[in-house]
């Protein structure tokens, strides 16, 4: 897999490979216009988003869920999510400090395609849970926390006051200018035994990407669910 913030390195990867390309959105959203889906289609068959995104928070409370993922999914489009680690002070509190439930929430509640973690034992050991595979009779710790849950017991004079809602993903938002050709540069003459600074090799300017590649050991592990 391929992932990038970049729509331009995307489609120029698209060009000459066959891996899976991912784009990740760098902000937390509440939605996706459908024009916009439809240009993350022309580049990408994937999309990581982060956790507020899917379950938006309030000073580590969960607030809600949005329609974010079920929308990709309507488009054809794989949902995976960052970051997940096993730390306390990763989670919201409604996942009581557990890893394990905070997975099984995104996976049985949200229904993502995948996660990304830098903790890929606690992934792997989810994965060889036998109750993920008892259907209706799946025991009731196993069933994803409800968002929004704890918030309705908290005294209102102590809930964390309101924010404003998270941005939608536009278009403008995903369009990029199309890489720029790549200039072949001439050596500079020299006469006076100086020796030129050196210059970036194609004189383009440098364009920041994410790239995951499944065949490299990374500290942070892409684990598909299913």
């Amino acid at each position: 897999m391929i992932q990038s913030t970049n729509s331009s390195v995307l489609m120029k990867f698209k060009e000459i490979t066959n891996y899976e390309l991912v784009y990740m959105v760098d902000e937390t959203i509440r939605d996706a216009e459908n024009s916009t889906i439809e240009d993350i289609k022309q580049f990408a068959s994937s999309v990581s988003i982060n956790k507020a995104s899917i379950f938006p928070e309030n000073l580590a409370f969960l607030t809600g869920i949005t329609s974010v993922v079920p929308k990709l999914h309507s488009f054809k489009l794989n949902v995976y999510v960052q970051l997940f680690s096993n730390e306390f002070v990763s989670q919201a509190w409604d996942f009581f400090s557990d890893p394990t439930v905070e997975i099984n929430t995104f996976v049985m509640g949200a229904e993502i395609d995948g996660i990304i973690t830098d903790f890929p034992g606690t992934a792997t050991a989810y994965r060889k849970n036998r109750c993920l595979k008892l259907g209706d009779n799946i025991p009731s710790y196993m069933n994803p926390v409800q968002p929004g849950g704890l918030m309705q017991v908290i005294t209102p004079q102590y809930l964390p006051p309101a924010e404003a809602p998270y941005p939608v993903l536009t278009e403008d938002d995903v369009a990029e200018a199309p890489l720029p050709p790549i200039s072949k540069t001439s050596p500079n003459s020299n006469t006076g035994g100086s020796v030129a600074a050196p210059t970036s090799p194609s004189q383009q300017p440098r364009i920041t990407a994410c790239v995951f590649l499944s065949t490299l050991t990374t500290l942070l592990a892409f684990l598909l669910l299913f």
